[in-house]
């Protein structure tokens, strides 16, 4: 299995390479679809082998051009507590230049923390684990041998109140999926601590 780093500006966006595809793990600001698929095309990962989209989360730096990667032939995957923020989402990004709302029709819903359906829609191991602690509709996928894709979830002592318990229950779910190493949105990947 072949991670390719597709990130740009100051966004960490991943292509997981599984056998003539690509899973892409968060997508950048709205109005950066160009730039998206220079980096793509800089870094050998063919757009139209991009068969699967996550978004870690609905804020506009990871999930800014999901539409445009969807109209390029991507299924975008999503967690089961993230299907009924979708049009909440949509219209809390309507103001941000650039932003086409992402389509409800021809996404796949994956029922979090159940490795046999992330496994069935994407051919890759792995779990998808809903972690709340950054925002309410936060995923992390736990990629087997690998390590944890937790966009913009930091550790514990980065928050205060429901939002500390939060992000404590979140790390001990990807530690206990299996992870060592954590790639996050922003910034270098981590070890994690046993």
């Amino acid at each position: 299995m072949n991670l390719v780093h597709v990130g740009y500006k100051s966004v960490n966006c991943y292509a997981l390479q599984s056998g003539d595809g690509y899973l892409l793990i968060d997508v950048g600001m709205p109005g950066s679809f160009g730039e998206l698929v220079a980096t793509l095309r800089r870094k050998s990962v063919p757009l139209e082998r991009v068969r699967c989209l996550l978004v870690t989360h609905f804020h506009p730096d990871h999930c800014g051009v999901a539409q445009e990667v969807k109209a390029a032939g991507a299924t975008l995957l999503l967690g089961d507590c993230q299907a009924d923020r979708l049009a909440e989402s949509n219209r809390a990004l309507a103001g941000f230049a650039g932003y086409q709302p992402i389509a409800t029709a021809g996404n796949h819903v994956i029922a979090t923390g159940n490795p046999a359906d992330w496994r069935e829609a994407t051919g890759i191991a792995g779990v998808l684990l809903h972690t709340p602690g950054h925002s309410d509709d936060s995923v992390t996928v736990v990629i087997d041998g690998l390590g944890a894709f937790v966009g913009d979830l930091r550790l514990p002592d980065a928050y205060a109140g429901r939002a500390a318990a939060q992000a404590a229950a979140s790390w001990q779910r990807i530690r206990a999926a299996g992870a060592r190493q954590a790639f996050p949105g922003h910034g270098s990947p981590f070890d994690l601590d046993s």
